[in-house]
């Protein structure tokens, strides 16, 4: 299957060779557009050197550094300074190799829409190129990017198994580089779920989903000795910017389910506007958006309304709830807003029950206080071309819709860098 053999577009040829530019010119100026990612990687650098002093003692003892991040990544930039290997250089390399997610996004579009334009499918595939999450998270190397990496390598295998051909070596490699990808971002791990259920629909109760749970098992071995066994559980070890507000408030806020459902719709919601700007039929009125059910969506949604109190000391809360802010300094338009995400998210969940697994994972896989857009971007774009059924045909495919999605994510990736002067 020859997935390259085709004629480039002078038009496609231009624009990668500009995003790619772009790229490159964003490393050199030391891009931060989505705000933190130098502070988080320079916060890597005492605990890189001490894994270089004692490398036991930290590896055992990583919670106390108030890290939430997998400590992967920071061990292997490790052996890197040991080996004298200067940071320009490690970065350098880094953004190079994150082309490779943008590779296999490109190759899942090949299985999954094999009769459209491939310039097409490239022009898509480049869009991580303007995400502010792409861009600034391998301009300053994350654990959080590196395991969306290793995810996109896990879904290509995913959909080679359930569109090409039923190999069980295909879903071994899924699990292999799923497992990969939880360990240097450990919400992906949830994703295992969603897969795991497909294989069994296809395996039914069989030698072959056994040898799937059994592998899923002794690959997450490693990491349930250490976080559980060893007790490094660093996953809850964090702290946030207004952390401190938390006992002043004296409300569980880390784990109430309204601000996470409301926040988390807005943000969905955020990155579904190109695609239902383009279609609009995801927002007509259709058997699963009556008024019956509209009100009782409604009645679900005025509890939450009532009992939201993200405060935005915490940082984060996504770009509808700062906005609502920053007019009106009120909630009003965020829970408009919300309400208005909640039916979308709800019409998207009933398309069919995969749709509504992911939707529950992606929910799940962040119970962080401060909820940030970089925990979905650029994964629900990559989402909606791969795992999502949001009912894509062959007429959506052209320049006219990609150019949509284009300055969309220009719009997004310009007030990523204004935010920082407002």
């Amino acid at each position: 299957m020859k997935l390259l053999s085709f004629k480039f577009d002078k038009n496609t040829a231009f624009i990668l060779v500009g995003l790619y530019l772009s790229y490159l010119l964003g490393f050199i100026l030391g891009e931060d557009s989505n705000g933190g990612a130098i502070m988080d990687y320079m916060g890597y650098r005492s605990i890189i050197n001490d894994f270089i002093l004692n490398f036991k003692n930290t590896f055992l003892n990583f919670d106390q550094y108030g890290e939430r991040h997998s400590p992967i990544l920071i061990i292997i930039l490790s052996f890197f300074y040991k080996l004298n290997i200067d940071d320009y250089t490690i970065r350098l390399i880094n953004l190079h190799l994150s082309i490779i997610s943008i590779f296999f996004f490109y190759k899942c579009l090949l299985l999954k829409f094999s009769k459209i334009n491939k310039n097409y499918l490239i022009l898509i595939s480049a869009i991580f190129f303007l995400s502010p999450t792409f861009r600034s998270l391998n301009i300053w190397p994350d654990s959080r990017i590196f395991g969306f990496h290793f995810f996109v390598i896990s879904v290509f295998f995913y959909l080679r198994f359930t569109l090409i051909e039923k190999k069980t070596y295909l879903c071994f490699l899924n699990i292999f580089f799923l497992a990969i990808a939880s360990y240097f971002s450990p919400n992906f791990s949830l994703f295992s779920i969603f897969f795991l259920y497909q294989f069994y629909k296809n395996f039914k109760l069989s030698k072959e989903i056994m040898l799937c749970i059994i592998l899923n098992f002794i690959l997450a071995l490693p990491a349930f000795y250490y976080l559980i066994i060893l007790d490094v559980f660093f996953l809850s070890s964090g702290e946030v910017p207004g952390h401190d507000v938390v006992n002043k408030l004296g409300i569980p806020i880390q784990y109430n389910i309204s601000n996470k459902i409301l926040i988390n719709s807005s943000i969905i919601f955020f990155y579904f506007i190109p695609i239902m700007i383009i279609k609009r039929k995801l927002l007509l009125y259709d058997n699963s958006t009556n008024f019956k059910n509209t009100f009782l969506l409604f009645l679900f949604f005025l509890p939450m309304m009532l009992t939201f109190n993200y405060n935005l000391n915490f940082t984060g809360g996504g770009i509808f709830l700062h906005l609502s802010d920053f007019l009106f300094k009120n909630n009003l338009l965020f829970y408009l807003i919300s309400f208005f995400s909640i039916l979308i998210v709800y019409r998207l969940c009933s398309y069919n029950l995969n749709n509504f697994i992911i939707i529950i994972i992606v929910f799940l896989s962040n119970p962080q206080l401060s909820i940030y857009h970089k925990y979905y971007d650029p994964l629900i774009i990559f989402l909606v071309f791969t795992l999502l059924n949001v009912k894509l045909s062959s007429s959506f495919f052209n320049y006219k819709n990609i150019s949509m999605i284009y300055i969309f994510y220009i719009f997004f990736l310009g007030l990523s860098f204004l935010k920082k002067f407002i």
